[in-house]
């Protein structure tokens, strides 16, 4: 039997979105290195894993938990995770 994982989601206060399994989470960090002017500097962000506890404090006082997240957002940190992405229901 395949042990079921949860995922939650947060939007931080300056706009990103993490993810928490169990006792690590997904968060974004600028990959400075694909910040080249051939791109005009655009940023890149990858997604990494910590421990809660390493971003527990005032960063995780800058978060609120929530389900009102993008799907195409939560299918990204769902690949992180190794999740089967959601369906994407297309509107009319």
């Amino acid at each position: 039997m395949s042990e079921r994982r949860t995922i939650r989601h947060a939007w931080h206060d300056d706009g990103y979105v993490v993810s928490r399994v169990g006792s690590d989470v997904a968060w974004p960090v600028l990959d400075w290195d694909a910040m080249q002017p051939s791109n005009n500097f655009d940023t890149t962000y990858n997604l990494e894993k910590f421990s809660v506890l390493s971003v527990a404090g005032d960063d995780w006082d800058k978060l609120t938990w929530t389900r009102k997240v993008p799907v195409g957002i939560k299918n990204q940190h769902r690949a992180f995770w190794r999740m089967k992405p959601l369906r994407v229901e297309v509107g009319i």
